[in-house]
């Protein structure tokens, strides 16, 4: 093995719902543990759609760390992105938590020397007894996403923006913003993005904008979402129009879409409201933010765990909707209920009655 700091750390266990943190991880772990001989390194897939996929895929396994190199040396496994190792998908059959039990004993035979094994996997139920053993023996490392229960829509923006500029990108003002509306926190989605964006502004040159950041991921599901219901909020008649049209050529309900409407809606009236009684500030820096008053607070929605709303989406809807008052929102939402109940009566066509009511909107 290359390195002899490591090498006598018999298994390395990566686990993490960053899927991309921990596939840079485990890659970056097997070039610095890989033997000399390109013979004596094997990897085994460990992504199973099926049963019988895992079931070979732990056999390969068995099969890889019992067969020492021919002509000695130190043989490395890697057992790469196993998604079966918590109760998700395949990984909830008795057969498969049983094949995984018939694997413990073997694993008690890597020794670090003759034969090393890094496993990279999605996710772990600690609670099995092939979790507790596999835990016992290795080194392992947890690699999660951050939980937008605890951590704030800002701070993902913050940690966008650090890993543009680890990939070489100057974003500008709005450019993580825009990226996180059409990713949100998905870090394998993050890495697939960056590497477009890259290659389209190139490492090291002039700042990368928000205008950059949409023509490479414009056409996404959640940006049109985002757009649209922008749109409506500044009462852009024309593009509202526009990715309302895109929303129903990509087969969108009009219902659904009319529901997430009305949530934008309640945030530009509650807005207004703060707004006018001198309980909100907006600020903008990277993105816009929204500073409550400790009175305020008072006023915003509650989490189920009793904690208000996060106030960045307060200070998107506060932003685009600060040219109407509080009653123009107000008869906005009386608008898009009375529209929600004639789609769900039958009393209307969906399509028609989903554009009156943006149309009656957007045109104040």
């Amino acid at each position: 093995m290359s390195s002899s700091t490591t090498k006598t750390v018999p298994i390395h266990f990566l686990c993490g719902t960053d899927e991309d943190a921990v596939k840079k991880a485990a890659a970056d772990l097997v070039k610095n543990l890989a033997p000399d001989d390109a013979m004596n390194f094997e990897t085994i897939d460990g992504r199973a759609d099926t049963v019988d996929d895992a079931v070979r895929s732990i056999s390969k396994v068995r099969e890889a760390i019992m067969t020492l190199p021919f002509f000695g040396g130190g043989k490395l496994v890697w057992w790469k992105a196993v998604n079966f190792l918590d109760e998700t998908g395949v990984g909830r059959h008795s057969s498969v938590k049983e094949a995984l039990e018939a694997l413990q004993p073997d694993l008690d035979k890597v020794d670090g020397d003759s034969v090393s094994l890094v496993i990279s996997a999605l996710g772990i139920h600690k609670g099995r007894a092939f979790s507790k053993a596999l835990l016992k023996l290795a080194q392992a490392k947890y690699f999660d996403l951050p939980d937008l229960r605890k951590t704030s829509e800002d701070e993902i923006i913050f940690q966008i923006e650090r890993r543009m500029k680890a990939a070489g990108l100057r974003p500008g003002p709005g450019a993580a913003e825009r990226f996180f509306q059409a990713t949100g926190i998905d870090t394998a989605a993050w890495a697939s993005e960056l590497e477009k964006l890259v290659c389209f502004a190139g490492e090291g040159t002039a700042e990368l904008t928000e205008a950059d950041v949409n023509k490479v991921i414009s056409g996404s599901r959640e940006v049109i979402i985002w757009d649209f219901c922008h749109a409506v909020l500044g009462c852009e008649a024309k593009q509202a129009l526009a990715q309302l049209s895109a929303l129903l050529a990509q087969d969108e309900s009009e219902v659904g879409i009319l529901i997430l409407l009305a949530g934008q809606v309640r945030l530009a009236a509650l807005a207004a409201v703060l707004r006018e009684n001198k309980m909100l500030k907006l600020s903008r820096g990277s993105f816009t933010s929204a500073e409550v008053s400790p009175a305020g607070q008072a006023y915003l929605p509650r989490k189920k765990s009793g904690e208000p709303i996060s106030t960045y989406a307060l200070g998107q809807a506060a932003q685009r909707s600060q040219h109407r008052p509080a009653r123009f929102w107000f008869r906005a939402l009386a608008l898009i209920y009375q529209a929600q109940r004639d789609m769900l009566t039958g009393e209307s066509d969906k399509r028609r009655a989903l554009e009156l009511v943006v149309l009656e909107i957007v045109a104040g």
